[in-house]
């Protein structure tokens, strides 16, 4: 009996409960600075999601039971409504998609495989649980007619002066396919006009409380870095924008941020926080009646999938978005474009004409 109970991690001596060992656990994850900031965001609020159900319980008693129970009681009302609540009033609830659930169910896996592994509990209890299975979500790309849309709601913005730059900006995403983290983290030293070239080295991501943390050459994996051609069209571009941002640096003063000179900042030249841009990014789609389409991804996976169906090799087209391996970009970025197969059947009925009219020849 002492054997079990020790094995099983009941005896230790501090009996920690699920929500005091996460909590080591990611100062753990944090000390050894293996994992990326964002990924330690993302594990602390999803763990912490589970703690609310689990967080109570001792490591040694949690059992499947468990964490099925915490499963649905999360997936009926775990998260909070999109609507802010009234003053004086808490937020409200709403439902956690199968694909929100399922990012719990591995974090908590991972995390109790790592119980296990330093002998505090005899096994893994996320083991005997079925994963949540989502369906495969069928992703809109952003379509030529939607994205001229987009584009003229960006130059009304701009043309107001309450979003400087952001035609530019919507052009970017375009024609360059840059993930959102990319585009904020774009300055002047990383384009050269005179090459008609961009260098991706620099991004902005969102931290715990959605503030902007700007990271030099930190990207999201090695194949992120990289130097993307620009249309000759957009030289002129960059530098009336570039005219516009030394007006806002002399309107400001000596505190306007200049290190890096960022192409799209908030007030002073700080980052922009993540959240921000994709808030103006559904403004404009909501201008433009485009719904559906994700903010800066709905531009990339149309690029790419635009791109296929002018017949630039998939070599190319992984290498600009950034992308360590074709097949990922085949699988994930390339849609079928709309009308693109009727022009393929009406290709392919040429060459069966030919074809036959070469087999009634006597």
């Amino acid at each position: 009996m002492e054997a079990e109970c020790e094995k099983r991690g009941i005896g230790d001596a501090e009996k920690q409960t699920f929500a005091a060992f996460t909590e080591r656990l990611l100062a753990h994850w944090q000390a050894r600075g293996e994992l990326a900031e964002t990924s330690l965001i993302g594990y602390s609020r999803n763990l912490g999601m589970l703690s609310r159900e689990i967080g109570h319980i001792q490591l040694g008693k949690l059992s499947p039971l468990h964490i099925d129970e915490a499963l649905a009681a999360l997936k009926a009302n775990g998260g909070a409504a999109r609507k802010p609540a009234k003053e004086g009033q808490p937020r409200g609830t709403r439902p956690l998609a199968d694909r929100t659930l399922l990012h719990l169910y591995r974090i908590g896996s991972t995390a109790m495989e790592q119980a296990r592994r330093w002998k505090l509990v005899a096994g893994n209890p996320f083991k005997d649980v079925k994963a949540p299975s989502p369906g495969k979500s069928r992703i809109k790309i952003m379509s030529e007619q939607q994205a001229v849309r987009v584009y003229q709601a960006a130059v009304r913005a701009d043309d107001s002066g309450k979003h400087p730059g952001m035609a530019l900006l919507v052009a970017l995403l375009m024609v360059c396919g840059m993930r959102r983290s990319e585009i904020l983290g774009l300055a002047f030293d990383a384009i050269d006009l005179e090459a008609g070239t961009i260098s991706i080295f620099r991004t902005v991501v969102a931290g715990e409380k959605g503030e902007p943390i700007l990271r030099d050459e930190r990207a999201k994996s090695e194949t992120s870095f990289r130097t993307i051609s620009i249309p000759p069209e957009f030289v002129a571009l960059i530098r009336k924008h570039r005219t516009v941002t030394n007006e806002m640096i002399l309107a400001w003063g000596k505190g306007y941020q200049r290190e890096p000179l960022l192409l799209f900042p908030t007030f002073g030249g700080a980052p922009l926080p993540p959240g921000v841009l994709t808030i103006r990014l559904r403004q404009l789609h909501r201008q433009a009646g485009v719904d559906g389409v994700a903010p800066t991804h709905g531009f990339r996976h149309g690029m790419a999938s635009t791109m296929v169906a002018s017949g630039i090799d998939i070599k190319t087209i992984s290498e600009r978005l950034g992308h360590s391996t074709t097949s990922f970009t085949l699988a994930t970025y390339v849609h079928a474009v709309k009308g693109r197969d009727k022009a393929a059947a009406d290709q392919l009925g040429k060459q069966f004409s030919a074809m036959k009219a070469a087999a009634d020849k006597p």
